[in-house]
């Protein structure tokens, strides 16, 4: 075979595309990846966040095959639009300059050659049907959150190469069974974060200072491992209570701060203080007539000296009428809901589950004294963590734990807002 003959076959692979064509400089993990998609076949790919599994993978496939194939088709999907539209195509269209001739829209591009780059989202489910080519590629992009249903249609479409690629969510779905009972159909390929230079050690570093190295979120964000979702998986391991109730840290003084927690039915009224690093139930109680348990925190108010501006609550439901006849009473105490977006919505479902992680942090790395309470103690660690299929961690909802024949988790409910209330100043509704 001559040099030019050798040449013209490297170029002809992914591999040889990217870095002869686009003039990529790929990881090792990225070459294997791309060799893989030289042959049909299905390929599965998790991997870490931010590791680039876009711009390096999925746009040098698509033009690859566009011009390997005359006539070709490839079609490039994902959860959301805009996820198509401002990631997946702008990735592509970065190398337009290197491809005269060709058509770059939004979402779909055209090669002299017949080949077409289609992208759009799975909530278009009906787009889905009747996409046939004798070179078919479909690309799908934060699989994770697509439905089941779309990869049955994908799958009837018999595409030639088949992309499945996410960072892990839960363990469920058409992606977790690419991984686990349908792995014998697939390439597979896991990538964390230390296998992308590109990924500072100082960043990484963070996320599992912040969140916990055995956290459901840094074992998906970092280490590309789905998120248990067994019985095993509880907010607060009882291993990480012990030891910060076992080894307590110095008091600390430091501003004092608050958080009700109201009941509904046969629940318990709570009321928590912290002052510094230092947390107790000042109150826990059951009480059936509302207005009575207004009464009843305004003394309890007033007997730990505190002001309305240093007391929080969950203003959900129930606590909607008790904080506004609170109000009326002269204590405007701030209202938060726990079931709004999280600060963060990437990582959590909504503010509850970023409260209780976070407090589960401080708990871990022993940064509170907590008060002896073995209630307290149980409904610490007896919550399951949940992620949703958009990979976001939930808490348990208290209907499940009944379910279970556990209580509603009042003053855990109570401790953890109170304990981490300058992060809720931050998420508060009024």
């Amino acid at each position: 075979m001559s040099r030019e003959e050798s040449m013209s076959s490297l170029l002809s692979t992914p591999v040889g595309f990217a870095i002869g064509i686009l003039g990529m400089s790929l990881y090792d993990w990225q070459g294997k990846i791309l060799w893989d998609a030289d042959k049909p076949g299905a390929i599965s790919l998790k991997a870490g966040n931010g590791s680039g599994k876009t711009t390096s993978i999925a746009a040098p496939l698509a033009l690859w095959h566009a011009v390997a194939f005359k006539d070709s088709l490839t079609i490039i999907t994902a959860g959301v639009y805009r996820q198509v539209k401002e990631q997946l195509f702008p990735a592509i269209r970065r190398h337009a300059r290197k491809f005269g001739g060709w058509k770059f829209n939004d979402t779909d591009i055209t090669a002299p050659n017949g080949s077409r780059i289609i992208g759009f989202s799975t909530d278009e489910a009906g787009r889905f049907e009747g996409w046939h080519n004798e070179n078919l590629l479909v690309i799908v992009d934060e699989a994770k959150s697509v439905p089941d249903s779309i990869f049955e249609a994908i799958e009837r479409c018999q595409p030639t190469r088949l992309i499945v690629m996410s960072s892990p969510g839960g363990c469920s779905g058409f992606f977790y069974e690419a991984f686990h009972s349908r792995r014998k159909f697939f390439h597979q390929h896991t990538v964390t974060s230390f296998q992308c230079p590109h990924l500072s050690k100082r960043w990484i570093d963070e996320q599992i200072e912040k969140y916990g190295e055995h956290s459901p979120l840094v074992r998906s964000m970092i280490f590309a491992e789905f998120m248990a979702t067994n019985e095993g998986n509880t907010a607060i391991p009882l291993t990480l209570l012990e030891r910060c109730v076992a080894n307590p840290p110095a008091f600390e003084p430091g501003a004092v701060r608050a958080f009700c927690d109201f009941a509904a039915g046969g629940d318990e009224n709570v009321l928590a203080i912290a002052r510094g690093n230092r947390v107790e139930i000042a109150a826990a109680w059951r009480e059936k007539d509302t207005m009575s348990a207004v009464g009843h925190f305004i003394r309890l108010f007033r007997e730990h000296g505190l002001s309305a501006e240093s007391i929080a609550c969950d203003a959900g439901g129930l606590g909607i009428p008790i904080c506004d006849r609170l109000q009326e009473c002269g204590w405007n105490i701030r209202r938060v809901n726990n079931g709004a977006a999280a600060r963060e919505p990437e990582m959590y479902g909504n503010v509850a589950a970023e409260i209780w992680i976070k407090g589960a942090r401080m708990i871990e790395q022993g940064q509170v004294i907590l008060p002896d309470d073995r209630k307290l103690f149980s409904q610490l660690t007896t919550r399951l963590l949940k992620t949703n299929s958009r990979g976001q961690i939930l808490l348990e909802s208290k209907d499940q734990l009944r379910a279970r024949g556990l209580p509603s988790p009042d003053r855990a409910d109570a401790v953890l807002g109170c304990l981490y209330q300058p992060y809720v100043d931050r998420l508060l509704i009024a």
